[in-house]
């Protein structure tokens, strides 16, 4: 039902990005509804007395209400909103001001002013105050003049008691509902602005790590090549000069994986998600064959369990990342003490969710740092020659997926990083 009322105010294929916007472009909407269904009791009702002027009128009306609603759809909601807010106002007016007030008519002037405030944002205020203020005057017009345009009704006092029924019912409806919207649109912006201010403090709390932790981890490689290349100046053996171009390609690379892992994380932070097919075999094997012919991975026995034909609907692009990052990690801290080294990648699947586990027999991690190895630019010693981004990427890239990642380590048996995506 909400979902009908929702595609018949706005159009089934259209997508309002702002949330108070949409609130607002509903509201006005269901405020054309109900003036319809209103409008239309009464032009029943005064289908016995034949075509006469109040019959005339309230067709009028009923045209332009449906004509707001066709605007509503074409993308024009401010054009509906200045066609339904005065059409609304003059027709209770004109029929305040000929009958008995002892029908309370005038009462539906409340919700009318009280919408014209939730239906407009901030910068169109003086709008609202103008239609507000409309309802007001002509409320006072009709209290306090004994003017009316149409032909003044006198009604029985059963059908009297009808009309107060209906209309207390539908005015003190709009009314709630009216203050309902204001109250949720002030509790979502709260909402955001605490949501904000979090992430305003993270972003800053990240932003003075990454420029203390680049400043070093950027001119270090660089500082080491420099001094490198000035001992390679000298007069020194071939021996040498090959083991100072290797200890330069070392470090050159380090550099490269630093500037990588920034990329990774620029990216994920930047770009929208893309879900695509994605076949997660032939993916894991792409990332191994990548990596397995680097010095770390000698040695180390590789087991893809994932069925070959296995595909999901996700980002491919960030599964990558999270994938390459945790398989590097497996191979960077294996335990070159164990004969038989091992890597497993393996899934399970629920109705609900997929979880994907990337098992390796390496050095472990001691359980008093299962908590801070996902913190940016953390490492677990001064020796590790990783960047400190490659698990906190894994952490933010997974939390753009809506996903979440959980460690099972034991020092000296190794590691098991299972991570979990919405199916």
């Amino acid at each position: 039902m909400k979902q009908a009322i929702r595609n018949l105010i706005i159009g089934k294929d259209v997508y309002i990005e702002s949330r108070n916007e949409y609130r607002q472009i509903m509201l006005s909407g269901q405020y054309a509804l109900l003036s319809l269904a209103v409008i239309g009791f009464y032009i029943f009702m005064e289908t016995p007395l034949g075509f006469n002027p109040s019959k005339i009128i309230l067709c009028l009306s009923f045209a332009l209400v449906v004509y707001s609603l066709i605007l509503h759809r074409k993308q024009r909601h401010c054009l509906a909103n200045y066609i339904l807010f005065p059409t609304l106002n003059l027709l209770v007016y004109l029929f305040a001001s000929s009958e008995s007030r002892d029908t309370w008519a005038i009462v539906f002037f409340i919700p009318i002013s009280l919408g014209s405030f939730a239906v407009f944002n901030y910068s169109q205020r003086k709008v609202a105050t103008t239609f507000a203020l409309l309802s007001f005057a002509l409320f006072v017009f009709s209290i306090v003049q004994d003017f009316s345009i149409l032909p003044y009704r006198n009604y029985s006092p059963q059908f009297l008691q009808v009309n107060q029924l209906i209309n207390f019912v539908v005015a003190f409806h709009v009314s709630v509902m009216t203050v309902y919207l204001l109250i949720s649109l002030n509790h979502h912006t709260a909402d955001q602005l605490v949501q904000a201010n979090k992430q305003l403090k993270k972003l800053n709390d990240e932003l003075d790590r990454f420029v203390y932790s680049t400043s070093h981890d950027l001119r270090a490689p660089l500082l080491s090549v420099l001094g490198l290349l000035k001992l390679a100046e000298g007069d020194i053996s071939k021996k040498e000069l090959d083991n100072y171009h290797g200890m330069m390609q070392t470090r050159l690379t380090s550099l490269d994986k630093f500037i990588k892992d920034i990329t990774d994380y620029s990216r994920n932070n930047r770009l929208q998600i893309v879900n695509e097919s994605v076949n997660l075999f032939a993916l894991t094997n792409e990332i191994w064959e990548s990596l397995r012919y680097s010095a770390d991975a000698q040695g180390i026995e590789f087991a893809n369990e994932l069925p070959e034909d296995f595909t999901m609907i996700n980002d491919g692009t960030r599964l990558r990342v999270v994938l390459s990052n945790l398989i590097a990690n497996a191979i960077r801290y294996h335990d070159h003490r164990k004969e038989k080294k091992y890597i497993k990648v393996y899934h399970n699947i629920t109705s609900t969710s997929f979880s994907l586990h990337v098992e390796d027999n390496g050095q472990g991690i001691s359980p008093e740092l299962h908590s801070k190895i996902f913190e940016m630019f953390y490492r677990g010693n001064e020796s590790s020659q990783g960047s400190g981004l490659g698990l906190y990427i894994v952490k933010e890239t997974l939390a753009k997926l809506s996903g979440s990642i959980q460690l099972c380590s034991t020092p000296r048996q190794g590691s098991t990083f299972s991570i979990s995506v919405p199916k």
